[in-house]
């Protein structure tokens, strides 16, 4: 577990990352990685001091598999309400499910179902529907980033500098990068969703794929979006 700001750390579950905010409103969980890491989240909780019934919020950015896995088993171990988007509502509680395009995307659309059928990851509801700008109870300001998933969110805190960004950008190699096309049904859409936070000012940037960026996190941001547009 890193500590990327006095309230926050970074979970990282394999090729995924969860978040540990641990300041006003917390402790809350943001996204749960996979359902195969799901005991290493609940060691990373414990070794901190943190146990699933003390959560307060566990907000998800999107439904992906790698987001959501370890969503089912928190619930049966905490009361803490369930936040995302409320487009989004629907795809964390497997009512709907994210179509990708393709050749590759139907194949791996298939494998993903596949998988959702062994692990069970989805919940019966979502307990508090988000919306554009609405700010959460610890600070975060909720910026809707559609395109990878339809009711992705990314998530900025004003007062401690910090943006969580989930999949509307990735961060391989200490590379910026568009999230896979495989992945993400209408690309364009995310670059129009990154469009708007061009203003944002912050200095660490998270992401639900690769290491956190610390200090100048915005410049670099707004640097990458700018080579898109």
């Amino acid at each position: 577990m890193e500590t990327v700001h006095p309230d926050l750390k970074r979970i990282e579950l394999g090729y995924a990352n969860a978040f540990l905010w641990t300041g006003a409103g917390g402790p809350t969980l943001i996204d749960t990685g996979s359902p195969w890491t799901f005991s290493k989240l609940l060691d990373e909780l414990n070794a901190v001091g943190v146990q699933p019934a003390d959560l307060q919020r566990i907000i998800i950015t999107h439904a992906d598999l790698d987001h959501i896995g370890g969503l089912k088993g928190l619930t049966e171990l905490s009361d803490a309400p369930i936040a995302c988007h409320t487009v989004e509502a629907d795809y964390v509680t497997g009512r709907r499910s994210k179509a990708l395009p393709g050749v590759r995307g139907k194949a791996m659309h298939a494998a993903i179902r596949v998988a959702e059928k062994v692990y069970k990851p989805h919940v019966d509801a979502v307990q508090e529907l988000l919306l554009e700008k609405e700010t959460t109870p610890e600070g975060f300001t909720v910026w809707h980033t559609p395109g990878h998933a339809p009711g992705h969110i990314s998530l900025h805190h004003k007062e401690a500098s910090l943006f969580i960004a989930g999949d509307a950008i990735i961060n391989t190699d200490n590379k910026l990068s568009l999230p896979p096309s495989a992945f993400t049904p209408n690309e364009q859409q995310v670059i129009e969703s990154l469009a708007k936070l061009k203003k944002l000012k912050f200095d660490t940037a998270c992401f639900g794929h690769g290491p956190c960026i610390a200090g100048g996190a915005d410049e670099k941001i707004r640097a990458f979006i700018d080579t898109l547009l």
